[in-house]
């Protein structure tokens, strides 16, 4: 059964262990701890959870540590999160291993907040982490954008002696590129040495480090590709983009599930809809996350018809959809203003998927009632939700409430909005303009008040075009380059051809 495992034929090592099971023969630890690997590798969820439920009626290997780690290991692999923190919870013993495994399951379900809460009780605890654990508490750092703690945990991969190990040198450089300070990232792929790839996989999200790469005697591999074409999606550097897409057809990647979702999720966000459908349907196999890409493409252009066509096609190939893929769903809903359907997805996803509504499904929801001036509708609501909304809701209300000139229930948005523990720039920026509108001088002190004391300006917008390979940035009102007085006067003329014709007016 083990060899089954260990040869990648998980169906294979569960029709031996059911052989087992009808012989008679009681199962050992370790023949639990191979069935489970292979229930993860079949993300069998339903088996997995009556090999567990096996262990504890006939209580083989119940209070063991190992069997404890391979269940918390696999509940969390196969998106029973709950699971895992139940089996984790219960475990009369825990090692390393333990703490590494849900911290790391955390990250994989995409709670990296709950992931570190872990990671500091181990330290309570007294257990010392090793260079596994590290990694997996620096990638959560990055998910959660939290540098500062994974500052403190670099100095720890210090003290520990593991710092020089290329997965923890790696997740300190992603974190540095994750939280916007290239120089240091670049610093840290400078010091690399140059003979192996993996070194330079968490740098690939920087086109110039790829770039380097791509010169040098090594070849990347698919993730580096996939990983370059995801900074093309941020940069919108769709010739970079098609570029490294020829390269991929080249070097043989193109058949690789990852770099076709990579591929349609690029194409999408530089403006190609039709490119990201082509490259979708050339797809040899597809994923939950090729499907979701495509449909959340479709959602942004605003193709709400294509991409409510498409998920019931996802549907009906047995593909289970997953958070991400109802956001898509619900936000096309949302720019059609498709209440009832709306209503449904949101049921199915709660009551047949069973997934738990998390803040970007609530906000589409809010940002549909808004759309269609149900404002009432949209606090009844809001007042529904589990847990604290967030300044984007808050904000879509005080725009709807703007452009109907419900005033008064503006003022009551406004009111909890200030409430929120995170607010942006855009927040303040929003709240000042409506209080100057309605000449509420006080308040408009208050909030000039907290800006000045959590030391926010005003907000300065830049842009970033990508044009011969090289990438340009500029701002609001910015004049710096040599070129600007001719920029300003094809742009007027430009806006005087778009009012003759077209009746625009600039705002």
């Amino acid at each position: 059964m083990t060899g089954y495992v260990h040869n990648f034929q998980p169906e294979e090592a569960v029709q031996v262990f059911i052989h087992l099971l009808e012989a008679g023969v009681y199962p050992t630890n370790y023949t639990l701890g191979a069935i489970l690997s292979a229930c993860c590798s079949l993300h069998d969820l339903a088996l997995g959870r009556q090999v567990h439920g096996y262990s504890v009626k006939y209580k083989v290997g119940a209070a063991e540590t190992s069997i404890g780690n391979s269940l918390c290991g696999f509940y969390s692999k196969c998106g029973g999160l709950d699971s895992a923190v139940k089996v984790f919870q219960s475990m009369p013993e825990k090692n390393v291993i333990s703490w590494t495994t849900i911290i790391s399951g955390c990250g994989d379900s995409g709670k990296a907040e709950m992931g570190l809460r872990f990671f500091l009780t181990m330290l309570l605890n007294g257990v010392e982490p090793n260079e596994f654990t590290l990694t997996s508490a620096l990638s959560l750092c990055c998910a959660a954008q939290e540098l500062a703690l994974g500052l403190q945990i670099q100095s720890m991969c210090i003290k520990f002696g593991c710092e020089s190990k290329l997965p923890v040198r790696n997740s300190i450089m992603y974190l540095y590129l994750k939280c916007g300070d290239i120089d240091k990232a670049r610093w840290l792929f400078n010091d690399m040495g140059p003979d192996d790839v993996s070194a330079h996989r968490s740098g690939i999200e920087a086109l110039k480090i790829f770039q380097r790469l791509n010169r040098s005697d090594m070849k990347p591999d698919l993730f580096s590709y996939s990983s370059a074409l995801t900074v093309c999606s941020r940069l919108s550097a769709l010739d970079q983009g098609e570029q490294i897409h020829a390269q991929t057809i080249k070097v043989g990647f193109l058949s690789d599930v990852v770099v076709g979702s990579a591929l349609v999720s690029m194409y999408s966000k530089c403006g190609s809809v039709e490119k990201a459908c082509k490259a979708f349907v050339e797809m040899p196999t597809r994923t939950m996350i090729s499907w979701t890409s495509m449909v959340t493409a479709y959602s942004q252009h605003g193709l709400t018809e294509e991409a409510l066509r498409l998920f019931g096609d996802m549907r009906f190939a047995g593909v289970r959809p997953n958070e991400i893929t109802f956001v898509a769903v619900l936000s096309a809903c949302s720019q059609a203003g498709m209440i009832e359907e709306a209503k449904r997805y949101f049921k199915m996803m709660c009551k047949e998927y069973r997934i738990k509504p998390v803040m970007d499904h609530y906000a589409c929801m809010v940002d549909l009632y808004v759309r269609l001036g149900l404002l009432e509708d949209a606090l009844d609501f809001i007042e529904q939700m589990p847990f604290e909304p967030n300044e984007v809701i808050w904000s879509m209300v005080i725009a709807g409430c703007r452009s109907q000139g419900n005033t008064e229930l503006a003022f009551v948005a406004a009111g909890r909005l200030l409430e929120c523990k995170h607010k942006s720039s855009e927040t303040y920026m929003l709240l000042l303009s409506m209080y100057i509108s309605a000449e509420r001088w006080q308040d408009v002190s208050r909030v000039r008040k907290l800006m000045k004391q959590e030391r926010i300006g005003g907000i300065k917008d830049w842009s970033w075009v990508s044009i011969k390979g090289k990438v340009y940035s500029f701002g609001a009102d910015d004049r710096s380059h040599a070129q600007s007085a001719q920029m300003i006067e094809l742009l007027e003329s430009l806006l005087q051809k778009a009012a003759r014709d077209m009746g625009y007016v600039p705002m």
